[in-house]
């Protein structure tokens, strides 16, 4: 059992800097990064392993597939029920956080840019904690 972390931003120096600050806290030492959310869907449904779990770092407002469109799509994937998804916006509308709280694979909620900080307190987040001990 693993917890793979997937990186999804389509601002590509966001996502040089998450994928620096995840390895420089042990979040993850193999993070993979993706544009949007039609890319990160499309790896999942072709490389979706059973045993594996993900952690998927989730931009919001993204060309092609948004955030929202993503976490609708999944729903009714195979794997829903092994993804744990932290949004990772710029987005300072509070009815953003409210709308990621409906959705059962959201399990945090941080501003851009990611700190080591906020990559040690997502270790201590239930459910994934496990996966740091």
């Amino acid at each position: 059992m693993s917890l793979q972390l997937l990186i999804v931003d389509d601002d590509t120096t966001i996502k040089i800097l998450h994928k620096a600050i995840v390895i420089r806290s042990n979040l993850s030492l193999t993070p993979l990064t993706f544009s949007d959310g039609k890319e990160v869907l499309d790896y999942l449904n072709e490389s979706a392993k059973e045993e594996d779990n993900y952690l998927i770092l989730l931009d919001i407002n993204m060309p092609v597939m948004s955030g929202w469109e993503f976490l609708k799509e999944i729903q009714t994937a195979t794997y829903a029920n092994r993804l744990y998804v932290i949004m990772v916006t710029s987005s300072v509308d509070s009815g953003d956080k409210v709308k990621s709280e409906t959705f059962p694979q959201v399990i945090g909620y941080f501003e851009k840019p990611l700190r080591v900080d906020s990559c040690n307190n997502i270790k201590l987040i239930p459910g994934i904690e496990k996966y740091y001990s």
